[in-house]
């Protein structure tokens, strides 16, 4: 990996559903209060009730589904175009299907499906361990996503794009492409974490800076961990009539390589100003 990297990291992602931390089963019974056939949840102002309810209490509760984080409604299923009631948890979506005999009824919405098509368009390869291809340039941490992602894959000009002022960025951004490619040549894994997302806007941009920790893994086996923070940049809305200028780009980055064993959360909690 380039020893002066100006960008940071991502190529594994973790999904979750809900911002609520669940409590340990233990404290269960003195957090839930048993309404009308409902167990109600203070911690998310939200019941879970009927079948939801049986199902939830019998498929691991609290600790595999997690709190309910909305009542339920009527949802139009992407899968099959057809109306179902679901309610949402922080690890799950139940469905219900009344045209099913008890006990599938109540099913899981195809999580794992809607968000492989969201997130990777052209599919899953079929080859063990490949990585597959994301791209969310409408997002600042999808940008950087994105970019650790065609560094993996070994795309360098599909990463070099993401740079402010592609295909010719500022050299203090990026070095010429042939370099660029030539430093990441032993790299076949980047992880990207990123701190908390602060956006401004001046003169009609829009700037994003956040903290973030790379590690590259390199065909020696090694291992490199990177910590700083990233400005990503887009034009406002209304102001370029080039498609493009609305897309997010890294505008700079300031990373220094730490020692693997620092502290995750210390690094991110780090602050960034523009």
């Amino acid at each position: 990996m380039q020893r002066n990297i100006r960008s940071t990291v991502l190529v594994g992602f973790g999904f979750l559903l809900g911002v609520f931390a669940p409590l340990a089963w233990g404290t269960l019974a003195t957090q839930a209060q048993t309404q009308a056939n409902c167990l109600n949840f203070p911690e998310t102002g939200f019941s879970v009730c009927g079948k939801f309810k049986d199902y939830w209490q019998q498929h691991g509760g609290l600790a595999q589904q997690g709190f309910p984080i909305s009542g339920e409604f009527i949802e139009t299923s992407a899968l099959n175009g057809r109306p179902y009631t679901v309610q949402y948890f922080e690890r799950a979506v139940f469905e219900l299907h009344p045209e099913n005999q008890p006990p599938n009824d109540v099913l899981l919405s195809q999580l794992g499906t809607y968000l492989g098509k969201a997130n990777y368009v052209p599919g899953f390869p079929s080859t063990p361990g490949a990585t597959p291809f994301y791209e969310n340039r409408n997002d600042p941490v999808g940008t950087l996503k994105s970019f650790y992602n065609a560094i993996t894959r070994k795309e360098y000009e599909r990463a070099y794009s993401y740079f402010n002022g592609a295909p010719n960025p500022l050299p203090d951004l990026a070095p010429p492409y042939n370099q660029f490619v030539q430093g990441y040549a032993d790299t076949t894994l980047v992880t990207l974490a990123v701190g908390k997302v602060t956006v401004g806007a001046g003169a009609g941009n829009l700037f994003a800076n956040f903290s973030a920790v790379v590690t590259a893994t390199h065909t020696d086996g090694s291992t490199h961990t990177f910590a700083g923070c990233y400005v990503m940049h887009r034009v406002n809305d209304g102001i370029s009539p080039n498609p493009d200028d609305v897309l997010w780009h890294i505008y700079s980055a300031n990373l220094s390589e730490v020692p693997a064993n620092s502290s995750l959360d210390t690094l991110l909690a780090q602050p960034c100003n523009p």
